[in-house]
């Protein structure tokens, strides 16, 4: 028997929060109740049910969560997705690979300007300034321009992979560069083949991209393992203490300091009324428990400890 005026009657399916029973529709009374949602029982709602305690809004589908996105793993070859960390792991690598190349060409124009001057030009070719930015970073663009996407989006450089997964993706990322050069070598060896025949054609497809993507990869290298150093470094705030874990912060074992409070004597302790102290033993493992008396040989106490002298 339910009273009709209880008010747990009014909080719903399971406790509060629960949306209340919808009237019956123009079926009758006879009709079931719809569940919570409003839909009426045999009809599929749509999008499936919906989570535990949380209700649908009127006339709009319902739309499953979306599951959580799994971790990449970091012993995999590729691991497509952008980030911050990547970005940074592609820029270091590349501009490290460009700063090596144009080291390397100021030394060779430096020493050929002791020569010719770096300015003049002789017959129809550029002077040594225009070869130096052509060779430099005009003919190599494709190839740090696919490495850097391959890096960031592909072949990701994360201080969570061991070190032959990063060499791996790097090798990876040159092969993408020297992909990018032989497409790019596709439109100039069409044209070049027009007046110099279709040898022009296989040098800007096949040998050009081959001769400076297999160096370029072996640089890239390199500088993807220092891109892996940088970004694995430790990291310490300015003021701080260093972070529990890096070597030489943890404590080793035999490092600890002795105790400064040294335990004094024993002191005897007062036991019940009428039974004494009790005494440690030293010479059996029960001397200090509760309640026992002392040994013969020791000093008894007086009996009545709060009474009067001992009669003469």
């Amino acid at each position: 028997m339910t009273n009709p005026g209880d008010p747990q009657q009014d909080r719903g399916y399971y406790g509060a929060g629960w949306q209340q029973p919808a009237p019956p529709g123009p079926g009758g009374a006879g009709g079931s109740a719809p569940p919570y949602g409003g839909q009426p029982v045999g009809q599929p709602q749509p999008g499936g049910q919906p989570p535990h305690g949380v209700q649908p809004a009127a006339g709009v589908p319902y739309a499953p969560p979306r599951p959580p996105r799994a971790p990449a793993d970091p012993r995999r070859a590729f691991a497509p997705g952008a980030s911050v960390n990547n970005t940074a792991g592609a820029l270091i690598a590349v501009v490290s690979l460009v700063l090596v190349e144009f080291v390397s060409g100021i030394v060779g124009l430096i020493g050929t300007s002791l020569v010719v001057s770096p300015f003049a030009h002789y017959g129809a070719g550029a002077s040594l300034v225009g070869s130096f930015i052509a060779s430099v970073f005009l003919a190599p663009f494709p190839f740090y321009a696919g490495a850097f996407l391959a890096l960031a989006f592909l072949t990701p450089i994360a201080r969570r992979s061991p070190l032959p997964t990063v060499l791996l993706r790097a090798v990876l990322a040159g092969a993408a560069g020297t992909i990018a050069l032989a497409l790019v070598g596709v439109f100039t060896g069409a044209f070049g083949a027009i007046t110099s025949g279709g040898s022009r054609l296989v040098i800007d497809v096949v040998t050009n991209p081959l001769r400076n993507g297999v160096p370029f990869t072996v640089m890239l290298l390199a500088s993807a393992t220092a891109a892996w150093l940088w970004l694995g470094r430790p990291r310490r705030n300015r003021g701080a203490a260093p972070t529990s874990g890096l070597p030489a912060t943890v404590r080793p074992a035999d490092a600890v300091p002795p105790a400064t409070v040294q335990p004094g004597p024993q002191q005897p302790q007062q036991g019940p009324y009428g039974q004494g102290l009790v005494q440690p033993d030293p010479h059996g493992q029960y001397g200090g428990q509760y309640g026992v008396q002392p040994r013969p040989d020791q000093q008894q106490p007086p009996a009545a400890p709060w009474g009067g002298p001992a009669p003469r």
